[in-house]
């Protein structure tokens, strides 16, 4: 079993973190699969309202990709019916009002075409009578005109639609959709996840065509989508990962994810009191009805900023996150990942600042907490796509080029030794630029080396003190 850092809730608003520890009190659910859900559930319905802008003009939605495995019997559908309860009702109330909606068209379509059955006929009978027939053609002008307009049915949650049928419904009037889903396998074995170049887009809120042989073209604009996502690992990782996992990862789908695997909570989840509050939970919920409501009623989006104080805070994590993708830093490996953390903390930090009914730009505080979301799920990816085999080995052999490098150092009499001297003198089984960048990599993630570049020469610190 995986068992990582404790997520930290710790950061949320008060608002979402009362709410996260009332689930918790409630279904006794791991605090990291509650949290991810949280973010799902603030996600969709804060994706159509706000935008967040970084770097003054670099505009980007706010939606997230969540990616949560979690066995079975750890309460994912407790946890998804117990967050997401507000609006799974006014899924059912749309619905319903489409449904009356519909019944109501359906008779009005029913007398438009009676009517426009017999003008029609009326227009020919003119015509081939020779009589002035046009009045009687403006009249038909004048009804189709007038044809009543099929309903629209509004809604946010989609579970197992086709790839086509989010299309269709993302270049109508409505853009804002969540993927959503508890038991996910459904998903990543069916048709929603088959076309991952236009799921990509959609993290992106970019422009996609819609091309139909029988029908005009469409085109999706400004669209958001949120993915929410539970399954079971052994279905993700030998239903999925095994059939589609190199192309997920290559065409960058991974990389846009939050993805974890929260310890379980299964044998640890004794009941010490019967009494729970439940006094949280409904604030949670007020404030995502208002904010969907809010999203439909003025139909545009707001775009909010960093303060100057919380963009500084947002340049120094891009900066350290770069310097982290070098040759030997502790992200050179998972440089696709790494590429997008700095906008899903952009995102995070705006949803934080929105959803807690913040004013102004975007607070240092909502950077900071978002900065700590991201480095957990960071260290989560990480050690759910590395593979311990192999990890195990080069650690061991790490210590080993740790131990020459501190040797030649001590013998040289100096603080450095050069990335080339290695290659050429180092181990006869380390002089390979790949294996050494590996081991490399590795002692710096450990804080055992410092890396330095100078022009084109790299330059290695041995470290005394650190594990």
């Amino acid at each position: 079993m995986l068992c990582g850092h404790p997520f930290p809730v710790h950061v949320f608003p008060q608002i979402i973190r009362n709410a996260v520890y009332e689930v918790e009190q409630h279904t006794k659910a791991p605090q990291a699969l509650i949290s991810a859900s949280v973010l799902g559930v603030i996600s969709l319905a804060c994706q159509n309202r706000i935008d967040v802008c970084r770097m003054k003009n670099l505009c980007s939605p706010v939606s997230l990709f969540l990616l949560t495995l979690a066995e079975s019997g750890e309460r994912k559908s407790t946890v998804d019916k117990l967050l997401m309860k507000p609006l799974y009702q006014l899924e059912e109330e749309w619905f319903e009002e489409y449904t009356q909606d519909l019944i109501i068209w359906r008779n009005e379509e029913m007398a438009f075409n009676v009517e426009k059955k017999a003008l029609i006929s009326k227009l020919k009978s003119d015509i081939h009578r020779n009589k002035d027939h046009i009045t009687t053609n403006e009249r038909l002008k004048a009804l189709l005109a007038a044809s009543p307009k099929a309903p629209v049915r509004l809604r946010q949650i989609f579970n197992d639609a086709t790839p086509a049928a989010i299309k269709d419904y993302l270049s109508g009037r409505c853009r804002s959709i969540g993927l959503m889903s508890d038991e996910a396998g459904t998903i990543f074995n069916g048709y929603a996840l088959n076309e991952l170049p236009f799921i990509n887009k959609m993290w992106d809120g970019a422009t996609f065509p819609v091309e139909r042989k029988s029908e005009p073209d469409k085109l999706i604009k400004d669209a958001r989508m949120t993915l929410g996502l539970m399954i079971q690992p052994d279905v993700f990782r030998k239903g999925y990962l095994e059939r589609k996992g190199d192309a997920a990862k290559g065409i960058g789908f991974f990389a846009r994810c939050l993805i974890c695997q929260p310890g379980s909570t299964q044998g640890y989840r004794q009941i010490t009191s019967p009494v729970v509050s439940t006094e949280h939970l409904p604030v949670f919920h007020q404030r995502l009805i208002d904010i969907v409501n809010e999203s439909i009623a003025r139909n545009e989006r707001q775009c909010l900023r960093f303060s100057p104080e919380a963009e500084k805070r947002w340049l120094e994590f891009y900066n350290k996150v770069e310097s982290e993708m070098g040759l030997v830093g502790f992200l050179s490996d998972f440089k696709d990942y790494a590429s997008k953390m700095a906008e899903n903390v952009a995102r995070i930090a705006a949803l934080l600042h929105y959803f807690n009914g913040d004013e102004g730009d975007i607070s240092l505080t909502a950077v900071e907490a978002a900065v700590d979301i991201i480095v957990w799920y960071v260290d989560e990816y990480i050690r759910i796509f590395s593979k311990p085999q192999t990890l195990l080995l080069v650690s061991s052999e790490a210590d080993e080029l740790y131990s020459w490098i501190k040797d030649y150092c001590y013998k040289c009499v100096v603080p450095y030794i050069r990335k080339t001297t290695i290659l050429q003198y180092g181990p006869n089984r380390f002089r390979n630029r790949s294996k050494v960048n590996e081991l490399l990599s590795t002692l710096y993630s450990k804080n055992k080396i410092r890396a330095e570049k100078r022009g084109k020469t790299i330059f290695i610190h041995p470290v005394e003190g650190f594990i």
